[in-house]
């Protein structure tokens, strides 16, 4: 029954932590479509405070920016969310997220396949389909069927000849990825010049450079470019940035940390009333220990090595039920709910942490007890 409750506060600060580590990286899986390796700068407008905002700046500074000196290659995105809406058929039409990826090169992808399949899809001005968007778009699951399927990007028939994985997050519940020559045909009002390519959402760099302050150095001069229009950093410091936006800026960090801290208090007094019942019960055995010379630090030893092994029996059932928890979230909601070392060593740390307050809280009811008045 006690390793039960420590569970429940287990389980509940690892579906606190899971949730909001999933929303706030969720936010940042676009980077992932590509080798930071290879891509190793990113451009953005000043204006994007964070990637879903829908802010463009014009292409002609991406390509200043590519003739600098230490960069070997760009590549344009272009991603389109307010106007965009799918409808399969049989089902209702929906927003959906169209993302446009220029084809340059297989390197600045994190899987080759992917690149090979965007260029198999351009080739027949077509699209691939994210396999974790919502059900409610209808989109099939297998292949050979979503191929089969009528699909309608803003009242457009697309071919769909594929899929890839991404996920959804705060605004988006799927995602169409295509070719940037693909993109700009079903969303040719993106400028008024009607031709497409001449703005840019985001805009990902290949530079060369011995080292990091090296690399801080080139973005610092490729934004000079245009200081008041674009902001130009390393890849992981843009993905930095936005989960430091979504997890600081904004209230569902302090959510989902109000939550988990919830779990730690309730895990807590569970725990100090297990240890202060079982304290009482055994006065008596205590108090006779007390008399008979025993120290304070025997004592300590009792009751702390009591909390470690109810810190011990309760994580690893709340651990496991959060893994089953983990896997059954993702798969229905899109989510990326992972289970990685550092969270695991955290609730670790914060449910021995829980364990050992409470018995600290607890043991002072034998501390204030005179063993006389026990016999």
């Amino acid at each position: 029954m006690a390793a039960m409750g420590v569970g429940f506060a287990v389980l509940l600060m690892f579906m606190q932590i899971g949730f909001s580590n999933a929303l706030i990286d969720n936010n940042v899986q676009i980077f992932n479509l590509f080798d930071h390796q290879h891509v190793n700068l990113v451009i953005m407008s000043r204006a994007r405070y964070n990637v879903s905002t829908e802010q463009r700046f014009p292409r002609s500074l991406l390509e200043q920016a590519k003739s600098l000196p230490g960069v070997i290659d760009a590549c344009a995105v272009s991603v389109e969310r307010g106007t965009a809406s799918v409808k399969v058929a049989g089902h209702a039409q929906h927003p959906i997220r169209v993302i446009g990826i220029e084809l340059r090169h297989a390197d600045f992808f994190n899987q080759p396949e992917l690149y090979e399949q965007l260029r198999a899809a351009d080739r027949r001005d077509a699209a691939l389909v994210d396999t974790r968007s919502k059900s409610a778009y209808g989109f099939a699951h297998a292949p050979a069927e979503l191929a089969l399927q009528h699909i309608e990007l803003n009242h457009r028939v697309i071919p769909v000849l594929g899929q890839f994985e991404l996920g959804t997050d705060f605004g988006n519940d799927g995602t169409l990825l295509m070719s940037q020559r693909v993109h700009g045909e079903y969303f040719p009002w993106r400028t008024q010049t009607r031709n497409p390519a001449d703005v840019v959402d985001i805009g990902l760099l290949r530079a060369q450079a011995k080292s990091m302050q090296e690399l801080d150095l080139l973005a610092a001069r490729i934004e000079s470019l245009a200081p008041q229009m674009i902001d130009v950093r390393r890849t992981e410091k843009f993905v930095k940035r936005e989960k430091e936006f979504w997890g600081g800026a904004t209230p569902i960090g302090k959510i989902f940390l109000i939550g988990t801290v919830m779990g730690l208090v309730v895990g807590a007094i569970i725990c100090y009333q297990i240890q202060f019942t079982d304290i009482s019960e055994h006065m008596p055995e205590f108090a006779t220990l007390k008399a008979m010379g025993y120290s304070t630090g025997y004592f300590w030893s009792i009751v702390l090595c009591q909390s470690v092994y109810l810190a011990c029996l309760g994580f690893v059932p709340g651990f496991l039920a959060s893994c089953a928890l983990y896997a059954l979230l993702a798969e229905s909601s899109g989510l990326l709910m992972t289970m990685t070392w550092d969270r695991v060593l955290l609730v670790w740390a914060l449910t021995l942490l829980m364990c050992i307050i409470s018995g600290a809280l607890a043991i002072r009811k034998l501390f204030g007890t005179d063993p006389a008045s026990l016999f």
